[in-house]
Parts: structure tokens; sequence; C-alpha cells
């Protein structure tokens, strides 16, 4: 069967300084939740998946001495499998997956949130 994955990563860590609010992975999934909920309520395509709790390990030269930066992060992840799922537009499905990363984004207050679909990699 083919299918199409999709991937929306989101750190939980406001900003890059070390006192930048830290945000749970609960209220992530709220934010993931609730999402859904409008959409379905306005009869919105949305996308269903699986929420998974993750850490980006990146280098931060600027931060001696550690030179590494740690951070929490969410990882939306799914697939367009069934027979309707694969009938749908690739517009509409990245426009779909960039509503739920800017919401991300917007709510958990960070500098950019990042997206996969069909191979292809963006930041929102």
């Amino acid at each position: 069967m083919q299918k199409k994955s999709f991937k929306i990563t989101c750190g939980l860590k406001e900003g890059y300084e070390p006192d930048g609010r830290l945000f749970t992975f609960e209220d992530a999934e709220k934010v993931v939740a609730g999402w859904m909920n409008t959409r379905l309520a306005g009869n919105e395509p949305i996308v269903s998946g699986m929420l998974q709790a993750g850490t980006i390990i990146f280098p931060a030269p600027e931060k001696a001495p550690e030179r590494v930066s740690v951070t929490p992060t969410v990882i939306f992840t799914g697939e367009l499998s069934g027979e309707e799922d694969m009938s749908r537009d690739d517009g509409e499905v990245r426009a779909t997956l960039e509503s739920l990363a800017s919401l991300m984004k917007d709510t958990l207050l960070q500098e950019s949130v990042f997206v996969t679909y069909l191979d292809k990699h963006w930041c929102v």
C-alpha cells in the first residue's frame, strides 16, 4: 500500500535564552487536540497522527563551555494511507500541516517549527 508520511517538529522551550519559558508535553497536546476540534467543527481538513516527546541536540559554540544545546521537543507524525487520504491534493495537505505548525509556533512561542511532507522539508 502506498502512503504519504508527514512530520511536524516543534520545540517546547521559548527562544534560545536559558530563562525562556518551558512548555510541557501536555501544553503541546492541548494545542494539537484544540486545532483538530476547531477544524472538525468548521468542516475543515485535518491530519491524524501520533504526538511524541523528543529532544533536539545541536551545536551552539556561543554557549561555552557546553558548546551543545539540548532542547525538549514534540514530534507529530502520521501518514496518509487510506483511499480517501491518498486522493487529497498535496497542496491542501501542505496547507493543513502549515495551519497546525503555525498554531504550534504561535502558542508555544517558537521562532520556527519544522515540517516534512513527501520528503520535502521547510520551516514555518
